[in-house]
């Protein structure tokens, strides 16, 4: 039988997609070589990502939030292997156990336990676990302006 913990897992995190909406809507964009936004999608990744995962069907039921992930990182982790954006969405930042710190644009927090972190669409970010313990986070991920329009074009295509 083979053996496996939080380091064989992607980006050396412990992740799973609690509720997921059945379209996919929102971009998850990074700089590439020359600064400009691209498409995180379009880059090869050594693992398989959490939006090429899918939530069994039960839980995939939200309608307007596009996903609750949790995620569990390691002292001296980060939840993503870069900086992001998310373009056409809102995000919230719920953390369950641990400390750690978030950038968000320019600007770092300082994260503990039962601290809930807006971050607007279009904001540059990442969370990093600066503490010794693993930290607990709940990402929520919810469209907005083009995401809205997006997902309500998906809903009605779906209807058809």
């Amino acid at each position: 039988m083979p053996k496996a913990n939080w380091k064989s897992q992607v980006y050396n995190v412990v992740q799973s997609l609690l509720y997921n909406n059945p379209h996919r809507v929102i971009g998850y964009l990074v700089r590439n070589a020359a600064g400009e936004w691209q498409r995180r999608s379009d880059l090869p990744a050594p693992v398989r990502r959490l939006f090429e995962t899918e939530a069994p069907p039960e839980r995939t039921c939200l309608q307007t939030i596009q996903f609750v992930h949790h995620m569990i990182i390691p002292p001296g982790g980060r939840h993503v292997q870069e900086l992001h954006i998310h373009s056409d969405a809102e995000e919230l930042v719920v953390i369950t156990a641990g400390t750690g710190e978030a950038t968000i644009g320019n600007e770092k927090h300082q994260l503990s336990a039962g601290d809930v972190l807006y971050i607007p669409p279009n904001a540059e970010h990442e969370v990093r676990n600066t503490g010794d313990d693993m930290l607990g986070v709940l990402f929520i991920n919810v469209p907005t302006g083009e995401g809205l329009d997006k997902l309500k074009a998906a809903r009605e295509h779906r209807k058809a």
